[in-house]
């Protein structure tokens, strides 16, 4: 396969005339561009469709100490064992403080999360602290003009913890009219459909020989009748396949493009740093990484260390790291004899993760005979640079979850018989009137996808937003008005240190003279609203200091590929279907109020910006047909979806899992787990759903490819 070599701009323009790129449904227009001289022209191109065929994520390079560096001439000894290690790690339940969670249990099904059972949120990143805690807001939203009470879920049914969802209970927004976004409301509900976790508590210590030894405690909010059960993430989880492509992970962007083998913050974590040996002394020494290009590892280091997430409170990656490495790789889970990648390690005897982090990566980064301080307390160096292992491990591994053989990919090389007249249709309205290129380009159809990493200079983007004034954003992050702004801020928000997670707003620090973490080269003459209409343009101009942004309540553009398979949709998870997607945009969105002001908007003071909406321009009535929603549906549906991903085939099989699917009881009562020295407090026990484990030839003809999240209520 083939590096990224250039790739077209995309500039986030509606535009109605994209159907003049096809000709009786035949593209004319190649998908990506042989290795030449990049050049920008001087008006904005149509936005198009590529094909992500031959492509691959580009290897991490950056600095260690100041030196150049690179991933396999720097870390990596063998790339098949650190592929291995990457993906035994990702589906191994050990790695969870209860011994019960992977990674993967929130991207098993297509690289997201299927479950149905304890999977809500009360919107816990609510700006207004009163209402994080509620279940089913059982009171008129201020942020939301013409809301009514909601006590319960759109079936009727209770909601909150262990509640089991039912298609009834979609969307989670319904209007009077549902092509009129100011009509009637007749429900609401700013709960997320996240993903269950773990239960409440707190770490003590590692060395447990089957899971971390924690204090639980009562947890005010994920119980039911006084028992704890898992916490739901506040988000729902978006799919790991194709996400070693984007520029930035998660939905608010926080996991940096920049690795820095400790955390997801890249250079803006002070205390990162790596262990490394320059001699035969046996002592390691800190410094500082900044690997590009790496935000897949930069995610993958999130998660096994949340409260939420994976683990008890206040547990290190060191401390996961003391646990795991003399553990027996995925050692309560079966594994394909064909697995595609773990397949020659599916014996009786696994290898250790001590012995499968010897064979991927560089001895100077675990042969020290001295141990290190970390946080004050003493590990081996093996311990301490646990992160920087598991995340570019998990970067390598997930850098080969590429869905590139999708019937779209077919039908842009030129095999025109790869999708029908309807799905056809669907991608003309995809590229025109339903202006869905307009966010999500590039053969990875998301605008925050590697063009950026190619075009780093366009991360920062300047238009005139739905109000007719102009701002500038983060490119690839946009307001669509899925909720109010006031209920997530999203990309608004800051990271632990203070920093703003946009870089919009580090751009504006940056201009009045201000240090910032991220290494940010903005070129005004890619603008798409210039700031000056002399031509040529004057690379040197700057925006005014303390401009007005768009970054609050904007959210990643999440990948349209494989798109049947990943709901539910948005980062509420409020859609069940992609019916239902369309028919929020074809009325232009869910914001109550005006282009000029509404629920989109959101008071700032803190970084000055009291904008009445930051709504994304293209968020506007379509006037779509019953028939052209269908053709829309179904050229994503069909179009879009890789058929080894739906059939689990290589590189796309997996071990076996278990996962927690709730608890044994219902929303109204749950089974507790037999009293043990190791439960302190009423935990529900677990409703366990098991995965068999999937070979390279993937699903069997009986059992069916994967199922869209609807199918499963």
């Amino acid at each position: 396969m083939v590096k990224y070599l250039s790739i077209f701009r995309t500039p986030r323009l509606a535009c109605a005339m994209a159907g003049a790129l096809l000709v009786g449904g035949l593209p004319v227009m190649k998908a990506w561009a042989a290795a030449a001289p990049e050049i920008d022209p001087p008006v904005p191109e149509v936005p198009t469709l590529q094909s992500l065929r031959g492509m691959t994520p580009p290897d991490p390079s950056g600095t260690e100490g100041g030196r150049k560096v690179d991933l396999m001439s720097d870390y990596v000894l063998n790339r098949s064992a650190a592929i291995l290690l990457g993906k035994a790690l990702f589906w191994d339940m050990e790695v969870g403080s209860d011994s019960a969670t992977a990674c993967a249990s929130c991207h098993f099904h297509a690289g997201v999360d299927h479950r149905i059972t304890n999977q809500i949120n009360p919107g816990q990143a609510n700006t207004n602290a009163n209402v994080t805690s509620i279940f089913n807001k059982p009171f008129v939203a201020s942020g939301i003009p013409g809301d009514v009470a909601t006590y319960a879920t759109l079936s009727g049914g209770k909601g909150g913890p262990n509640y089991t969802l039912k298609k009834t209970d979609f969307p989670t927004h319904v209007l009077a009219d549902p092509l009129n976004r100011n009509s009637p409301i007749l429900f609401s509900t700013d709960d997320v459909i996240g993903s269950q976790g773990v239960v409440d508590a707190n770490f003590v210590k590692p060395n447990q020989p089957r899971f971390d030894k924690c204090t639980q405690q009562p947890d005010g909010v994920f119980q039911v009748g006084g028992i704890n059960v898992r916490r739901a993430t506040g988000r729902n989880a978006p799919s790991v396949i194709n996400a070693a492509f984007n520029v930035r992970n998660f939905w608010d962007g926080r996991a940096n493009n920049v690795f820095n083998g400790f955390s997801p913050f890249g250079n803006r974590d002070p205390d990162a740093g790596i262990f490394v040996t320059k001699d035969a002394s046996g002592v390691a020494t800190k410094v500082r990484l900044a690997l590009n290009d790496a935000s897949a590892a930069s995610q993958a280091v999130g998660p096994p260390g949340s409260p939420v997430e994976m683990s008890c409170g206040g547990r290190t990656f060191a401390d996961i790291g003391r646990r795991m490495l003399d553990t027996l790789m995925l050692k309560q889970q079966r594994i394909s004899s064909t697995d595609s990648v773990l397949g020659p390690v599916s014996g009786a005897r696994r290898p250790t993760y001590r012995e499968l982090i010897k064979n991927a990566f560089q001895p100077r980064l675990w042969n020290a005979t001295q141990q290190v301080s970390l946080g004050g307390a003493p590990y081996t160096q093996m311990e301490a640079n646990f992160p920087l292992f598991f995340g570019l491990a998990i970067q390598m591994y997930e850098s080969t979850l590429i869905s590139d053989q999708a019937p779209l990919d077919a039908y842009l090389q030129g095999d025109h018989q790869a999708m029908n007249a309807q799905q056809v249709e669907g991608m003309n309205l995809f590229l025109g009137k339903g202006k869905c290129v307009s966010c999500h380009g590039g053969a990875e159809l998301t605008n925050a996808g590697s063009r950026l990493l190619f075009h780093p200079r366009e991360r920062i983007e300047r238009m005139v937003m739905a109000d007719n004034l102009t701002t500038l954003y983060d490119n690839g992050f946009y307001n669509t008005g899925v909720r109010p702004t006031s209920e997530d801020l999203a990309l608004g928000g800051t990271d632990a240190w203070g920093n703003p997670l946009a870089f919009t707003r580090e751009y504006n620090t940056q201009i009045q003279g201000g240090k910032i973490p991220d290494s940010l080269d903005v070129d005004v003459c890619t603008f798409e609203a210039p700031l000056s209409a002399a031509l040529p343009c004057d690379a040197t101009l700057k925006p005014n200091p303390g401009f007005r942004d768009a970054v609050d309540g904007a959210f990643k553009t999440p990948t349209l590929r494989n798109i049947a398979l990943t709901g539910p949709y948005f980062h509420n998870g409020s859609r069940a279907t992609l019916k239902q997607v369309m028919e929020f945009y074809n009325r232009g969105g869910d914001r109550r109020g005006e282009d000029a002001n509404n629920t989109s908007g959101f008071e700032h003071p803190a970084v000055n910006q009291h904008n009445t909406s930051n709504l994304d321009p293209d968020m506007t009535n379509l006037n779509l047909t019953p028939d052209e929603v269908d053709a829309l549906v179904k050229f994503m549906e069909v179009g879009l979806t890789d058929p080894r991903v739906a059939w689990e085939q290589a590189p796309f099989d997996h071990p076996s899992l278990v996962i927690p699917q709730g608890h044994v009881g219902d929303e109204n009562a749950v089974t507790p787990k037999p009293v043990s020295p190791k439960i302190t407090t009423r935990q529900g026990a677990d409703a366990l759903v098991t995965l068999k484990p999937v070979g390279a030839e993937g699903r069997a003809v009986s059992e069916g490819p994967l199922q869209p999240f609807n199918n499963d209520l």
